[in-house]
């Protein structure tokens, strides 16, 4: 059962709120292939990594980068996804209706998406006016799993930790809202694998975003699972 009172939800943005699997991967394809030869990881094994650092993404996927080839590759991937960042992008089913639905809660974005990144696609899908705070990641800010954005979000909505419930598809998202003092909630439907999230021990699970509205209105008839 979900301890009361809640009055503020911080989601995740890429894999629990947007579904920008194949944008991200089609500009970071295109970015690689400016700094590197050969074969191109696919959308698949892109979208595994989504949520992390581009750096740490790309080292990953088996193309460990000189200082020169991260900057280009840097430029070229955020030149490409402002120019295309909502091309395919589509909120996941049910976001805004339970955004409109819990409207007297307060929401709030927490992503490892650069601020600009994160606040231009959330207005090309006019989401922006549901969060009064957009946490991306700006420079000196340490990123999930630390705790610092979410302590950041929770600073600028003037919420308490024990008010709040963290929303994410990644254990990077649970173990930063642990970290922050917040109820966690993980969804199955994103990027992240179930297995690993549930070995960091969410709070709740839930398989879709609407499930949101029950778990928080009236947690006793939730189809949230409570671990």
């Amino acid at each position: 059962m979900l301890a009361r009172p809640i009055t503020t939800i911080l989601c995740d943005l890429d894999g629990t709120l947007i579904d920008s699997r194949r944008d991200i991967a089609l500009a970071f394809q295109y970015a690689l292939r400016c700094v590197v030869e050969g074969a191109l990881p696919d959308e698949t094994a892109i979208a595994q990594h989504i949520g992390k650092p581009l750096a740490h993404m790309a080292g990953e996927l088996g193309y460990p980068l000189s200082p020169a080839q991260l900057t280009i590759f840097l430029d070229t991937y955020r030149s490409r996804y402002a120019a295309f960042c909502a091309h395919h992008t589509r909120p996941y089913p049910g976001v805004t209706t339970t955004l409109h639905a819990l409207s007297s809660l307060t929401f709030g974005v927490v992503t490892t998406k650069a601020q600009e990144q994160a606040e231009m696609v959330l207005r090309q899908l006019q989401l922006a006016s549901f969060f009064p705070h957009i946490q991306g990641w700006v420079p000196g800010l340490q990123l999930k799993p630390a705790p610092d954005a979410i302590i950041a979000a929770l600073v600028a909505l003037r919420c308490a930790p024990q008010q709040a419930l963290m929303v994410g598809d990644t254990t990077a998202d649970i173990l930063a809202g642990k970290a922050a003092g917040l109820k966690t909630c993980a969804v199955t439907y994103g990027f992240g694998n179930l297995e690993e999230l549930q070995h960091c021990q969410p709070d709740y699970v839930i398989d879709t975003f609407s499930d949101l509205v029950r778990l928080v209105e009236a947690p006793e008839q939730s189809c949230a699972r409570e671990l």
